[in-house]
């Protein structure tokens, strides 16, 4: 079980985020889920600074996806963890356009 190996990904998010509280985005469907009330809620510009402040505070985004993607299959809901991909290509895409 991810648990006894590594802290869940939002609780290292909420040391970074919410500052002693929850956050809205905890849930990391803002950025990784874009069939998600929490995705269609954010800029993707919005997107890119919670990835950017992960990153800067130290976390690998690489563990976060793999533990995000474990959540939520432990969870039963595989739907939410297979759409990780098309998440990260189009914010990628959208980071790529930006830079043109």
């Amino acid at each position: 079980m991810v648990e006894d190996i590594h802290d869940y990904y939002e609780e290292r998010l909420d040391k970074i985020f919410g500052r002693g509280s929850t956050w809205p985005h905890r849930t990391f469907r803002t950025v990784l889920d874009p069939y998600s009330n929490e995705w269609e809620g954010t800029s993707m510009g919005r997107k890119i600074e919670i990835l950017e402040k992960a990153v800067e505070a130290g976390e690998s985004l690489e563990m976060l996806i793999f533990n995000y993607k474990c959540r939520y299959i432990e969870k039963n809901r595989k739907d939410i963890a297979g759409c990780v991909d098309t998440a990260l290509a189009r914010i990628l895409e959208y980071q790529l356009r930006k830079s043109l």
